[in-house]
């Protein structure tokens, strides 16, 4: 019995460490993984907090918010964040609305 608890803690550590693996891969990477994984990841590892961890980039509270390019609404251009710097404040909002 106790080497049963041993193999399936190994095998839950190996899991555990494959996943946490898969997770800082690029996004288009980590789907290519769990499409062949099903559900259970989901169920048996604390998946939010994991996928949290991951994703959570290496900016701090303080730290200028990184350059990035967008076209305008009315595509006849293109306007980057770094413009606005010095001149005025930007909220960035972020979210879905589906």
């Amino acid at each position: 019995m106790l080497r049963l608890v041993v193999l399936l803690a190994i095998a839950y550590t190996a899991a555990f460490g494959f996943f946490d693996w898969a997770m800082h891969q690029s996004p288009d990477e980590f789907a290519g993984i769990m499409k062949h994984i099903g559900p259970a990841p989901f169920l048996l590892f604390p998946f939010e907090i994991m996928w949290k961890q991951a994703r959570r980039g290496h900016l701090q509270i303080g730290d200028p918010a990184p350059d990035f390019t967008l076209p305008l609404l009315d595509h006849t251009g293109t306007i980057a964040l770094s413009s606005f710097r010095g001149m005025q404040p930007v909220v960035l909002i972020f979210g879905s609305y589906t």
